[in-house]
């Protein structure tokens, strides 16, 4: 995926695959391709979206990232080191601090048996971000000031605050940690619309004030409208559609982009009416999933930074 130049990366993916293996002992064993030749470019105080359906490698992506899993070809680098030639307590624990994750479930990354506190004290410590003890509550202070939320909150437990008072609470976690980077993986689906808006804006001052980069992993795309420079459209562990996000919602080229925003279901977005006059994606559905499988190495140049793979148009008929 080529998106315009800006310098060293933050986080690159460079053609990765991602095969997993189900089965075993007495039965057979089959692979299944998660991710296929997947490239991107995550950059500081930029935003990316990986939009797609479930299911799609969105969240293997983040996972690769974060180490849960290696890839099985291709590389990942960080600030271009390959992460897989990370070794050692120090460099790991340096990295996962440079590199934070934010999940969709803000009560299940909290532990409902200790204050609010504790979560920010705890990474503080680990990741050696207080000379001494009693730099602690100033730093707390600071951090709960950073996602507008007030001090009294410190001696709160996770289930006495909202949803999106609690991922702010993550948010908060991932700035004291000193994070880099912020895999965002649908961090919005599980709040009340009325404070999703909060949520995001929060995340674009992190962007702009603290020059953090975004991974926002959504399927969404009313949200990655609203807070990605960038966007890449995936399915089946393969990006379909990739480039300037205002691009791809003006002139959606490849079928499967049409289809996403298609299924909107906002209809005064802006870019809700602009396939209007297009075949029904929604009754193709199945076809153009079926397309979109088909192998295909060629490259569409819509503009500069707009680009998509090609496809058989007599398959959308």
């Amino acid at each position: 995926m080529t998106i315009q130049n800006l310098g060293t990366p933050t986080i690159e993916l460079r053609n990765v695959v991602k095969d997993f293996t189900a089965g075993g002992g007495f039965g057979s064993r089959d692979t299944f391709r998660a991710l296929n030749n997947i490239s991107l470019k995550l950059y500081k105080g930029r935003s990316l979206a990986l939009v797609g359906e479930s299911g799609c490698g969105k969240s293997t992506c983040a996972r690769l990232i974060t180490k849960v899993h290696s890839p099985s070809s291709g590389e990942i680098l960080f600030k271009g080191q390959n992460i897989e030639e990370l070794k050692g307590r120090k460099a790991m624990l340096d990295y996962r601090g440079k590199v934070q994750m934010v999940f969709q479930d803000p009560f299940g990354s909290l532990n409902p048996t200790h204050t609010i506190a504790h979560h920010l004290t705890r990474p503080l410590l680990i990741h050696n971000r207080v000379s001494n003890k009693s730099e602690i509550p100033a730093k707390l202070e600071e951090l709960l000031n950073l996602v507008e939320l007030p001090s009294e909150h410190l001696a709160k437990y996770p289930h006495q605050l909202s949803g999106g008072q609690r991922q702010r609470i993550n948010l908060a976690r991932a700035i004291a940690v000193g994070a880099e980077v912020i895999l965002a993986d649908e961090p919005t689906s599980m709040l009340d619309v009325s404070i999703r808006l909060g949520v995001l804006n929060l995340m674009q001052e992190m962007k702009e004030k603290m020059d953090i980069g975004f991974l926002y992993i959504t399927h969404d795309l009313a949200t990655a409208h609203y807070i990605a420079e960038e966007t890449a459209v995936m399915y089946r562990g393969r990006i379909v559609e990739w480039g300037d996000t205002r691009e791809i919602l003006r002139n959606p080229t490849h079928p499967y982009t049409r289809l996403l925003i298609s299924a909107v279901p906002d209809p005064d977005l802006p870019f809700a009416n602009l396939i209007e006059s297009e075949p029904n994606y929604s009754v193709s559905a199945d076809k153009i999933r079926a397309l979109s499988l088909q192998p295909s190495e060629k490259v569409i140049k819509v503009n500069s930074n707009h680009f998509a793979l090609s496809w058989k148009e007599e398959a959308v008929a």
